[in-house]
């Protein structure tokens, strides 16, 4: 029986890489330097960065069309994003203009009516006291503001206050919102005279960034984009206008002002109801019977509009679930205002398509 040796010890051999002390200095400078000129670049562009997002944002959802006016143009890239930039200019900023113009004017008049003491309310209807839950302080506060307005106001400050403090912040902001809305899609322009370098620079970007090539970043953000834009903003201004144009048929007063909160509110995904009950209570103390019942259909059907066309129009051709992108959008607004509404879905997106492919064991 052959004897069994002991094995001898393995003898292990291990290399510490040693940096000399310049060096690392030196490597610790230049990244300072990076820093610094990285956080330098940063403050000169940040004015830039949201007319250039949603310049961004304008020529994805708008590409498509581009395209086809540049094939009837036999190639004119230029001309076609002149002339669509145009077009853009004359159905967005115009009808926005005039609707501002309006709005501002009846807040004015409505300002002057309440100084002058021309404002007279109806008074509330005895069904109103029948209203589950809120009924009775519904009927007490409407019946004080139809008596005797001011004595309302005077008794109610801090919510007159508040309320017109919001008024006058929500239309300041629509004018703010207007000009960057006519520099980003001059700017939109200018990027679809350069789309094909702007597409290959930005896939080449993505590409490195990530190490791969297997995620097509830049398609998925461009079919996102659009859906979003189609989805939700469009259909934000799909309701508020046919909205706007129900009240202002069945007389509404001051419509202007309701189909601008019925936009912000569609936008934010809460939906034109709050803004239909108030306009279905008016109609239904001070109107016709004819006129109310045409307008709370109408006001409900305008509400119930956007469950239909959403789902058709964000999940057509969408590289992630239509819930994803919704859950995005919805969620980036919330966190960083309207942009993130884009940005939002688009990284929701991203990360999705990546734990997708991860769970499936794909390589990056």
């Amino acid at each position: 029986m052959d004897s069994i040796k002991p094995s001898e010890p393995i003898q292990t051999t291990s290399t510490v890489r040693t940096f000399p002390t310049r060096q690392i200095v030196h490597l610790s400078l230049q990244l300072l330097a990076l820093g610094f000129l990285l956080i330098f670049c940063y403050n000169i562009i940040s004015p830039f960065i949201n007319p250039i997002l949603w310049a961004g944002i304008f020529a994805i959802a708008i590409y498509p069309l581009h395209q086809r006016l540049k094939k009837i143009l036999k190639g004119r890239a230029a001309l076609a994003s002149t002339i669509i930039t145009i077009i853009v200019l004359a159905i967005f900023i115009v009808p926005a203009l005039m609707f501002t113009i309006r709005t501002g004017t009846e807040a004015k008049d409505l300002l002057t009516d309440y100084r002058s003491g021309n404002i007279h309310i109806q008074p509330p209807g005895e069904n109103v006291k029948e209203w589950p839950v809120i009924g009775n302080q519904v009927y007490k506060a409407w019946a004080q503001a139809s008596t005797d307005l001011n004595a309302y106001m005077a008794d109610n400050p801090d919510k007159v206050k508040a309320i017109s403090a919001r008024v006058v912040d929500l239309i300041k902001s629509t004018g703010a919102g207007l000009l960057l809305l006519t520099v980003a899609i001059i700017l939109s322009g200018v990027l679809l005279c350069y789309s094909t370098q702007v597409g290959n620079f930005t896939q080449k970007f993505t590409n490195h960034l990530l190490g791969t090539s297997k995620v097509d970043v830049a398609a998925m953000a461009a079919v996102t984009v659009r859906n979003v834009v189609k989805g939700i903003l469009g259909v934000a201004v799909i309701q508020s206008m046919l909205a706007g144009a129900g009240m202002v048929v069945g007389g509404v007063p001051y419509a202007g002002l309701w189909t601008l909160l019925c936009l912000v509110l569609a936008i934010v995904q809460i939906g034109t109801l709050p803004v239909a009950i108030g306009v279905i209570i008016y109609i239904w103390s001070n109107g016709t019977t004819t006129t109310a019942i045409i307008l709370t259909v109408w006001m409900l059907l305008v509400g119930l509009l956007d469950n239909v066309l959403k789902p058709l129009v964000m999940g057509k051709g969408a590289p992630v679930p239509m819930l994803v992108i919704f859950l995005g959008a919805v969620g980036g607004f919330i966190f960083s205002g309207f942009i993130g509404m884009f940005t939002g879905a688009v990284i929701l997106s991203l990360g999705y398509k990546l734990f997708d492919m991860w769970l499936k064991g794909i390589e990056l």
